[in-house]
């Protein structure tokens, strides 16, 4: 697995960001390089700085994605052929602040980018240089709006109380001592950042369906918002953000079960690699998708490395599928066969028909999709009252599989944490292995009660991560979690 061995308050390069060669699906220019000493004084430096951000994000993403929304929860086991002391302990809930994953170092040098977006871009627009240029403008900065808060949400998830840096630094040698804000502040800056990108705007589209879906935008913060408000338990917020995306014909759920089809998957499993579902992991950019991070081998050597993680077993990736995942599947669910293989395998993200390890481990990361906002939207309707309308959203996830919907006499009498946990386990059955386990077990207050007897947590401050000790050891200003000290 890749490691990067970055300094949280380490300078980045702009020079060294920009060198990355051409990213189609943002459109970068593949010659873009500047030097230091000339830099922003043209806005398509500003544009190239906003893609030298993505290119940070693939970075802090992957396979790490996996790690912290998978790697401590009840969806895999870890796979004996390919024992890691890091991911064992994640999978016992044995952390400590000598693993490498506890570092946010990735997350940091994207905040530090953003930074410098937002610096320079407003004293660019003072110079004039973005003279008659208001849409271009307000694009660069929405998405650097967009992408600090990310990763500020991000991160606190993970740490909670973080150091909130919304100054560049400007200065290769320059290393900062700051405190961690309470997650009060942190909150109040991704409030702050949302707000203000969704009032630049930020752009609803932009000029490809694959530029779209890898670039944020007014749908991606939309569905940022969705999860937000639904960490702080504000319901009545995340069903008016919600509300926007499913209003947004941009996005429509991608098909899978067909009553009319006649072909069996059972016979030949490798046909399900046809269906759009199966497309929207292997091939990236589907009508579902909201915000995916984009990866390409062939066009500018990305990988996002999740062959690491998932794959055949014979790939020998850190983790399989745990039984107790697979047994929440019925026959008819073709999810099954979207997910796992006959090995207990995790084959989401792969063609089934073969899978070429040196050149195909690009799989984009899809860090939001319909379906996870609708099923979001399904627990704000169960808290705020209105289970029917909760279960028409579970229902419609369910059919769309093949599986069999809800009846009104199955969910009536149920109580509303009774209709929260059978959401829970639709969300597991159709976002596992998407990073979102674990965050869905802390964010109800379930994660107790269902990994107790699996790995031993017993302890609400144990939901959150140690700190890095080699941040500790550059900023003493750190304090670390209080599980861990």
């Amino acid at each position: 697995m890749k490691r990067k061995d970055y300094k949280i308050y380490s300078l980045i390069l702009i020079t060294l960001v920009f060198l990355s060669s051409c990213k189609k699906a943002l459109e970068i220019d593949p010659t873009t390089s500047y030097s230091s000493s000339n830099f922003w004084t043209e806005t398509p430096q500003a544009t190239a700085a906003l893609y030298g951000a993505y290119t940070l994000l693939q970075g802090a993403m992957a396979p790490e994605f996996v790690l912290y929304g998978e790697g401590r929860a009840d969806n895999v086991v870890i796979n004996p052929l390919a024992l890691s002391s890091q991911t064992l302990n994640l999978l016992t809930n044995n952390l400590n602040s000598s693993l490498p994953i506890t570092s946010w170092n990735g997350f940091y040098q994207v905040v530090n980018q953003s930074n410098l977006i937002l610096k320079n871009t407003l004293e660019m627009k003072a110079k004039g240089l973005y003279l008659g240029k208001d849409a271009e403008y307000a694009s660069v900065r929405g998405q650097a709006y967009a992408m600090r808060a990310f990763c500020y949400f991000y991160m606190t998830r993970i740490w909670g109380k973080l150091p909130l840096v919304t100054q560049p630094l400007l200065d290769a040698n320059q290393n900062v001592t700051i405190t961690r804000s309470d997650t009060t502040a942190v909150y109040t800056q991704i409030q702050s950042d949302l707000d203000s990108a969704s009032v630049m705007p930020i752009p609803a589209s932009y000029s490809t369906s694959s530029a779209t879906r890898a670039q944020f935008t007014l749908g991606a913060v939309n569905a940022l918002y969705t999860d937000f408000y639904m960490w702080r338990h504000q319901y009545s917020n995340a069903l008016a953000a919600s509300q926007k995306i499913m209003s947004n014909s941009t996005y429509s759920l991608t098909s899978l079960y067909s009553a009319s089809s006649t072909v069996d998957y059972n016979v030949n499993p490798a046909l399900i690699d046809n269906t759009a579902y199966a497309q929207m992991f292997t091939k990236g950019f589907a009508t579902e998708s909201i915000f995916e991070v984009d990866y390409n081998f062939a066009e500018r050597a990305t990988r996002s490395f999740l062959i690491t993680v998932y794959g055949d077993i014979g790939f020998q990736p850190f983790f399989k599928a745990s039984g107790y995942l697979s047994s929440k599947f019925t026959s008819t669910d073709l999810r099954s066969k979207i997910n796992f293989d006959t090995n207990s395998g995790i084959v989401k993200y792969f063609e089934k028909s073969g899978f070429v390890r040196g050149t195909q481990d690009d799989k984009n990361v899809i860090v939001y999709r319909l379906a996870d906002i609708l099923l979001l939207r399904a627990e704000a309707l169960n808290k705020t009252g209105d289970v029917p309308g909760a279960m028409t959203l579970v229902n419609q996830i369910r059919t769309r599989a093949g599986a069999v919907a809800y009846t009104e006499a199955s969910y009536n009498g149920l109580s509303t944490d009774q209709i929260e946990d059978l959401i829970l386990d639709e969300r597991a059955r159709e976002l596992c292995y998407e990073g979102k386990r674990w965050f869905d077990l802390v964010r109800t207050g379930k994660a107790i009660k269902v990994l107790k007897p699996i790995n031993g947590l017993s302890q609400t401050e144990n939901y959150l991560w140690p700190i890095s000790l080699a941040e500790i050891r550059l900023n003493p200003l750190l304090d670390q979690n209080s599980y861990y000290q």
